[in-house]
């Protein structure tokens, strides 16, 4: 699953600039009362909006409580209901029924674990037509055994009560137009899909007796991957959290322009239960949990079995992208996920190098667990226990510290650098942070130990307290990573410890002259970059 710490997950800052059943190359349609819209994209492959998951996503919505707006309101990304007129329908709809018992149980049931991907997971379990429990909760309890059973009962009967007052089939039937629109662009968006499919059961050695994606049009950003074991096989379900719209339909970046969102989900079907099962060979290595302790938990990654599904799941994406001819993104991918999940490239040159290479030895991916376990065993005499481990800081660490403590927006003189630190101030505010602005020439002693987003010139003092990856002497340029030299019109940024505070971080957006503080573009899973005054990327890491 794919799990997001903070409130933009790509941020990039920059300045002034049953069923409805067809095929995915018909637009004709059939309603069944009370069954899926759906639509086949290939041989047990199906994309659909599924009902009892929607209603879920309904009630967590006009619940109005801080998990949902915190990590899934599409408000986080940009999206409010005058943009996006479903969830408009949703708040006029139903927000008359707050009151009801389903609509009050939801801040129980996220306090007792009922978030991410148990929403889905919950979900699923309960009747596709009346939203009664259908299937009993032991395959939720195994993975989350302080669930209370009776909790889990009641909320399913409140589900089905609220579903019946409030005449949710009535609003399922009249979004029936919207629900396939979002799925023939889905599909439209994301080829390569049976293409994938192919690859997850040729690579991980079973296969799926079907495979469902569902597009999530009330949630946004995460990603969740689960399966269930049925008398047929293996049943595969990807539940995506949408990124923007298009037209008024939410969009998902599954498999277009390079991306392995869909690869990730379905992935968890086969990565988890095969950590479960081997999970005893692992154990002794928890400590390579440490290192990345704080960034896991912050992402929802709670102990280092998490820890395991996630970086062989992301070693699996590169895997897939390589595999498709996406070799640059696949590069971009490991050289990003080492970050955080530093050993993903030994876990990913023992798939390329160990595992393809002997099937006949490994015919799944459960048998490949031994060996990964070795490999995980190197990793810990290699690092002392993850002792040894240094973690590079990231647009999303500096985040996450605003976050939690709060910081100050500090800008030099000159109007560039002016007019940018205000923007990214007023970023900050709209994103719920707790931050300051003023000139860097009326920071005090107390002002400088906290978090700080700095925009300077290269002349000025601070930056050489600063200890980063780039050496900086007027207009010339050092990157201690590279070791190579850049001079004339530039632009860096760099995420550093606090020299005058070790509790702190400071985001350093530096410039050799003003003119170059013109806009800034910092994604999440960067540590510093380097443009010229054509804003080409020169370097980042």
């Amino acid at each position: 699953m794919k799990k997001y710490p903070v409130v933009i997950l790509l941020l990039m800052v920059v300045i002034a600039q049953g069923c409805i059943q067809t095929t995915p190359t018909t637009t004709s349609t059939q309603t069944i009362h009370n069954e899926f819209i759906r639509m086949q994209v290939s041989d047990r492959v199906y994309v659909e909006i599924d009902p009892r998951l929607e209603l879920l996503q309904i009630l967590y919505r006009i619940s109005d409580s801080s998990w949902y707006r915190e990590h899934v309101d599409p408000k986080k990304i940009g999206i409010t209901s005058e943009k996006y007129s479903y969830i408009k329908d949703v708040d006029e709809y139903f927000t008359q029924y707050r009151n009801m018992k389903a609509v009050k149980m939801v801040n129980e049931m996220i306090s007792m674990g009922l978030t991410y991907d148990a929403i889905p997971e919950f979900a699923i379990h309960l009747d596709p037509v009346n939203f009664s429990k259908a299937v009993e909760w032991d395959d939720m309890l195994e993975l989350r055994p302080f669930l209370d059973t009776k909790k889990l009962d009641e909320f399913a009967s409140a589900i089905a009560e609220f579903a019946n007052k409030t005449n949710f089939w009535e609003f399922y039937r009249d979004h029936e137009e919207f629900y396939n629109r979002t799925l023939g662009e889905f599909v439209e968006d994301n080829p390569g899909i049976p293409e994938l499919v192919n690859i997850e059961e040729e690579f991980f050695g079973e296969n799926a007796s079907a495979w469902h994606i569902i597009p999530m049009t009330v949630f946004c950003c995460h990603g969740h991957g689960y399966y269930l074991r049925g008398k047929n096989g293996v049943v595969i379900y990807a539940f995506l959290g949408f990124r923007g719209l298009k037209n008024g339909i939410p969009v998902v970046p599954a498999t277009a322009m390079g991306s392995s969102f869909l690869a990730h989900e379905f992935a968890h079907s086969f990565v988890n239960p095969a950590v479960d099962k081997y999970y005893g060979l692992f154990e002794p290595y928890e400590s390579l949990f440490d290192p990345v302790s704080n960034k896991l938990k912050a992402m929802a990654y709670s102990d280092f079995k998490t820890m395991l599904y996630e970086t062989f799941v992301r070693a699996f994406e590169v895997y897939y992208l390589n595999a498709t001819g996406n070799e640059k993104a696949a590069t971009l991918k490991l050289n990003s996920e080492k970050k955080t999940f530093y050993f993903i490239d030994k876990v990913y040159h023992a798939y390329v190098n160990d595992y393809m290479n002997h099937r006949d030895k490994y015919r799944t991916f459960e048998d490949f667990m031994p060996r990964l376990a070795e490999v995980i065993g190197e990793v810990y005499n290699e690092t002392d226990g993850g002792k040894n481990v240094e973690v590079p800081l990231t647009v999303s660490d500096f985040l996450m510290a605003l976050k939690d403590k709060g910081g100050i927006v500090a800008y030099d003189y000159g109007e560039h650098a002016r007019k940018l630190a205000f923007w990214i101030y007023d970023r900050f505010k709209s994103m719920g942070l707790k931050v300051e602005i003023k000139p860097i020439s009326e920071l005090n002693g107390k002002d400088k130990e906290r978090n700080l987003l700095l925009v300077m010139l290269s002349s000025n003092p601070l930056v050489q307290e600063i200890k980063g990856p780039m050496v900086i002497n007027g207009t010339r340029v050092y990157s201690r990573k590279s070791k190579k030299y850049y001079s004339g019109s530039l632009r860096i940024f760099e995420v550093v410890r606090n020299p005058w505070s070790g509790d702190s971080l400071i985001f350093a957006i530096i410039a050799t002259d003003d003119r170059a503080l013109n806009n800034i573009h910092a994604y999440n899973d960067m540590t510093y970059s380097i443009r010229d005054s054509k804003d080409r990327l020169l370097e980042a890491g």
